[in-house]
């Protein structure tokens, strides 16, 4: 997911644990906008009930929860853009010739 932060360059000249300090200082930031957003749709904090599914889970678990979360969204947006692509050449044919 560095690579969503970081340009090519900026990996290849940077050392690791600078990146993952900048890393995790964006994705602390990001949490934090999104706590946000929860709290003005009255969505936030969420009841302790609904958190006992996840108790004990670890972080590695968590990320490859997130990888593949990630992974996924990646793939609806691919397959959402080949749909668009098709409708679209689909209108242009039902357009028809213009004269």
């Amino acid at each position: 997911m560095e690579k969503s932060i970081f340009t090519p360059q900026e990996i290849a000249t940077m050392s690791a644990p600078n990146r993952r300090t900048i890393y995790q200082a964006s994705l602390e930031a990001y949490i934090d906008e999104l706590h946000e957003k929860l709290h003005a749709k009255e969505c936030y904090p969420v009841p302790a009930d609904d958190l006992k599914p996840w108790k004990g889970l670890n972080d590695k678990t968590a990320r490859s929860l997130v990888a593949g979360l990630q992974h996924d969204s990646t793939l609806q947006k691919q397959k959402l853009r080949e749909l668009e692509r098709a409708n679209l050449a689909l209108r242009n044919v039902l357009k028809g010739p213009v004269d």
